[in-house]
């Protein structure tokens, strides 16, 4: 027999600020506090010794949010039956959305058989009282979540506040800077790190590119923000940060184009779109800035000199490069860049990280482009063939989907059962033969609608696939005969190119299911 699984699941929305940056310590007081009560909990159950027990603990993750990392895994196992007991310390470390805890609780946990109890809130779904379990269950966890929005409420109007204040709101202090001892929403010149934004800057007005000033500082082995955090174990968010991190040309222009460099303070660059929103930017026009807030690093008419050569860059730019780009870097993911030729396509980041694994050649622009061309329009003749094949065949798969002749069979079978039901009434069948041919003509009726539903199925998938093959047909008669690989054809068609080489790469269409049907003809 099968040993029984138990497990534990610990959740904190926030790491604890003794965690620091490469610590040993890999967890917070507070979660280790949970594990303590739930192992006490054990301790007054003689009935769970014999479980086998497994921790699942998402460490830094919001309770609003079901797609945490270790919650996955859990929920992965309960569906594999491989959980019979989940402990939590209460409703709110296994989630704040009362709907959708509700689902778990009244029917994926009952369905499966796993048993769920919640320490702190007294609640045992084994236990009676399974009637209004419901009922209570829903209401604290709508307590629970109307305490969260409340919470984002709250401290949207104290950011906000802030903001104006010119305070410094963040958890980490921007690369250059430290926040003050005295007062943590006030920024300090941290003078180590200084020094690099201010040669970054002089670089800059010295007529450099983004690329070439990241690897004149990888050159010289400058750490790069990350590193130095990691280096001087500063900010917890950086433990994730690999241990070894190179400059970048979006590290060197995110510097660059950094107000808070002059001594004011920008806030609210970013927002959120509702607790369960994602987080967006918020338009330039919309920041909050508020001037002389702290020393600064550059002063404020170097800062303009650089914003000008931003302006005087992307003019020079022709505009069709600024548009959709699908190649990418198959090493990094980085999407690659034209070489000041224009003809050539590079990756930036291999370009300036000499430990990089991606290729470090220029790859030729019309090669790449004209393979991906060939490419679509292989496809493009394959799909006109298909269509020739189709129209053939579309007379005699119309008929397959032809549901007269089983509605007719429906009801003719309703009939039976109704002059089954008098002959039974009247006595000229017997309780046994009634049940007997009543169940045979039920029988029936569940065969003749299983298959009316199935082709109702078929017909809406058919339906719905006619919509975007005649979509994409219209797309082929229009770009059958491109000779180049526009920018127009490529966003149509391409979702993205990996680049191994000059010679191998692989690519991702946005009608990805049609050319799988398309190439499955050969």
């Amino acid at each position: 027999m099968r040993q029984k699984t138990l497990a534990l699941y610990i959740r904190l929305s926030k790491e604890d600020d003794d965690v620091g940056i490469s610590s040993e310590k890999e967890e917070s007081n507070s979660i280790t506090n949970q594990r303590m009560l739930l192992y006490d909990y054990l301790k007054s159950y003689p009935e769970f010794q014999d479980y086998r027990i497994i921790e699942k603990c998402d460490d830094g993750y919001s309770g609003k949010k079901f797609d945490r990392p270790q919650f996955v895994e859990l929920m992965e196992l309960v569906r594999q039956r491989e959980v019979d007991c989940i402990i939590v310390k209460d409703f709110s470390r296994f989630g704040r959305d009362y709907i959708e805890i509700g689902d778990y609780l009244e029917q994926l946990f009952p369905f499966l058989g796993v048993r769920f109890i919640a320490v702190n809130d007294r609640y045992d779904s084994q236990e009676g009282g399974k009637q209004t379990a419901g009922l209570e269950v829903a209401f604290k966890n709508f307590i629970y979540d109307f305490y969260s929005r409340d919470t984002s409420k709250k401290i949207r109007n104290v950011r906000n506040k802030m903001a104006k204040a010119g305070q410094f709101a963040s958890a980490n202090a921007p690369y250059g800077y430290l926040k003050s001892a005295e007062d943590k929403h006030k920024l300090v010149v941290d003078e180590e790190a200084a020094v690099v934004v201010r040669e970054i800057f002089r670089l800059r007005l010295s007529g450099l590119s983004g690329n070439k000033i990241a690897s004149i500082l990888n050159e010289r082995e400058i750490p790069s923000p990350a590193q130095y955090a990691l280096n001087h174990k500063r900010g917890m968010d950086w433990r994730r940060v690999n241990q070894k991190t190179s400059w970048d040309p979006a590290k060197v222009l995110a510097i660059l184009r950094d107000e808070r460099y002059t001594g004011n303070m920008v806030s609210l660059r970013r927002t959120l779109n509702g607790i369960y929103g994602a987080d967006t930017p918020v338009e330039k026009e919309e920041w909050v800035r508020v001037e002389n807030t702290h020393e600064a690093i550059v002063s404020h008419e170097d800062f303009v000199r650089v914003q000008d050569t931003f302006l005087i860059y992307r003019k020079s730019q022709p505009e069709v490069i600024q548009k959709y780009n699908a190649f990418t870097c198959a090493y990094c993911g980085r999407k690659l860049s034209y070489s000041r030729d224009r003809k050539k396509l590079i990756c930036r980041y291999g370009e300036t990280n000499p430990a990089a694994t991606c290729y470090k050649a220029a790859y030729p622009e019309t090669q790449l482009r004209g393979a991906v061309l060939d490419s679509l329009k292989w496809h493009f003749e394959q799909f006109v063939r298909w269509e020739e094949l189709k129209s053939q065949t579309d007379q005699r798969e119309q008929a397959k989907l032809d549901t007269s002749g089983l509605e007719k069979q429906i009801d003719t079978q309703e009939k039976v059962k109704t002059i089954l039901y008098e002959k039974y009434r009247d006595g000229r069948l017997s309780r046994e033969e009634y049940i007997a041919e009543r169940n045979r003509v039920n029988l029936l009726l569940e065969e003749y609608k299983g298959r009316l539903e199935q082709i109702r199925l078929e017909r809406e998938a058919r339906e719905s696939g006619e919509t975007k093959l005649s979509e994409f047909s219209r797309l082929v008669q229009k770009y059958r005969y491109a000779e180049t690989l526009t920018k127009e054809l490529e966003q149509t068609f391409v979702e993205k190119v990996l680049v191994f080489d000059a010679e191998h790469i692989k690519i991702t269409w946005k009608f990805e299911d049609v050319f799988v049907a398309i190439e499955a003809m050969e």
